[in-house]
């Protein structure tokens, strides 16, 4: 029977996962730093890619120069998402719990049959209005963002949102 994991242990895991991402991508940060800085050396040969710049960097410098920055970053990086990893698996225990001691069983959403129908239950139902409402207001969202990024070259609203404003005159609403 396997156990789920401590606290601690959850911490660990992260600072494992977290070592070995950084000790993989270390490479490939030192080259785009590499590439995003090289106008600030006007006397070195610029490179001329991604290849090129990892080409060079091996054979020029040898494959320490890639992990220069190592010790640094696993020093910043480490301690973050484990901590990060940690406090996340704690709360959600935690959230887990309370969810349970409130009465939610994890079940909202589920549909009982009733006489031949298909009843959802009161927080399936809430579910489902809270996402229509959702729904609307980022649509909502998403035409009041298209209105406003009409500039000088298009100062007319954006054809989304006139569309939408005329439909809801045609039902019957009072132009103002």
């Amino acid at each position: 029977m396997q156990r789920p994991p401590k606290d601690v242990e959850n911490s660990i895991m992260g600072c494992m996962a977290s070592a070995t991402t950084v000790c993989l991508m270390i490479p490939m940060d030192t080259i785009k730093t590499r590439l995003v800085t090289q106008l600030n050396y006007p006397d070195l040969v610029p490179y001329n890619g991604i290849v090129d710049a990892a080409v060079r960097i091996f054979k020029e410098e040898g494959i320490g120069a890639f992990y220069r920055g190592l010790p640094p970053r696993l020093v910043s990086v480490v301690p973050m998402i484990g901590i990060q990893f940690g406090v996340y698996e704690f709360m959600k225990k935690v959230m887990l719990q309370r969810d349970m001691k409130n009465g939610d069983d994890g079940n909202a959403g589920t549909q009982k049959k009733k006489k031949g129908k298909i009843e959802l239950s009161p927080e399936a139902r809430a579910a489902k209005n809270a996402k229509k409402t959702f729904m609307s207001t980022e649509r909502a969202l998403e035409e009041i963002a298209m209105e406003v990024a009409a500039d000088d070259e298009q100062p007319f609203p954006a054809p989304h949102f006139r569309h939408s404003y005329t439909k809801k005159n045609k039902l019957g609403k009072k132009k103002k």
